[in-house]
C-alpha cells in the first residue's frame, strides 16, 4: 500500500535572514531566481527548512516510522504560498509567504496561480491512503474535490470549527476531527500543532502493532481517533 501525508508550510523556518523571500520574488522567475541565489547559504531540503510546532511533531513521528519499516514507507509533501507543492526532497530557502493572511478570493486566486489543486490531483492519484494535515485556508486554496480513483482514500485531519468547509465534499472525503474532545481526552491544550501530534501518536501505534494499522485505517478512516486513543 501506497501512504502519503501532505502537510502544510510553516512560518518558523530553520534558517532566520532579514531578507527572506517575499510574494513578489515569486512573481517572476528571474527575480525569484537571483533573490534565490543571494539566500544560497541558508538553503535546505523542504523538510528541513520547516520548523513549525505542527511539522516538528510529524517528522519525529516519520523518523521513528522509517527506521523500523524503510524510508519509503511513507511520502511527505508540503504545500508552501510561496513554492506551491514541495517533495521533501525540494531544495528551497527562506521566505516570508502565507496564505493565513489572504482573504477566500486572494486565497482561490494564489492556489491557482500554484496550481494546486492539478497537482495534488495528479500526486495523489497515485496512492492509496492519503493524510491531509492542513488549516482551512490551506484547504480552500486547494479547492476541492479531487478527480482521482475511487481506490484513494483521503482522510484530513481537522479542527471541529473547520468542519463546515468540507461539507460540500463529504462524500469525496473523510475528515476526522482531531480537537476539542480529542484534546480534551489526550490531556492536551494547545491546537496549533495538534494535527502534528495525532500524526505523531499514530506513528508510534504503527511502530508497535505493524502496517496493518495503516490497513484498518483506510476501511475505516474514524477509527484513527480511538486508535490514537488506546496508544
Amino acid at each position: 500500500m501506497r501512504i502519503l501525508v501532505i502537510t502544510s508550510c510553516t512560518s518558523e523556518k530553520k534558517h532566520k535572514t532579514l531578507n527572506q523571500l517575499k510574494y513578489d520574488d515569486f512573481a517572476c522567475s528571474e527575480r525569484l531566481r537571483k533573490r534565490t541565489a543571494e539566500l544560497s547559504n541558508f538553503k535546505a531540503p523542504a523538510a528541513e527548512m520547516y520548523a513549525g510546532r505542527q511539522h516538528r511533531p510529524l517528522m519525529e513521528g516519520l523518523k521513528r516510522l522509517r527506521e523500523i519499516y524503510g524510508p519509503d514507507v511513507v511520502d511527505l509533501y508540503i504545500i508552501s504560498a510561496g513554492y506551491g507543492l514541495l517533495s521533501e526532497e525540494d531544495i528551497i530557502v527562506p521566505y516570508n509567504v502565507s496564505f493565513s493572511e489572504l482573504k477566500k478570493g486572494e486565497l482561490l486566486e494564489r492556489g491557482n496561480s500554484l496550481k494546486l489543486h492539478q497537482k495534488v490531483t495528479s500526486l495523489i492519484s497515485e496512492y492509496d491512503l492519503v493524510f491531509f494535515l492542513l488549516s482551512r485556508e490551506y484547504v480552500q486554496a486547494l479547492q476541492l474535490c479531487f478527480e482521482v480513483p475511487d481506490t484513494v482514500t483521503q482522510i484530513f485531519l481537522t479542527a471541529p470549527s473547520s468542519k463546515y468547509v468540507f461539507s460540500s465534499f463529504l462524500s469525496d472525503i473523510h475528515v476526522v476531527c482531531t480537537g476539542g474532545d480529542l484534546m480534551g481526552k489526550l490531556d492536551y491544550a494547545t491546537r496549533y500543532n495538534f494535527k502534528g501530534i495525532v500524526f505523531k501518536r499514530l506513528c508510534e501505534v504503527i511502530c508497535r502493532d505493524g502496517l496493518q494499522v495503516f490497513e484498518q485505517i483506510r476501511e475505516n478512516p474514524q477509527m484513527l481517533v480511538e486508535i490514537i486513543l488506546n496508544q
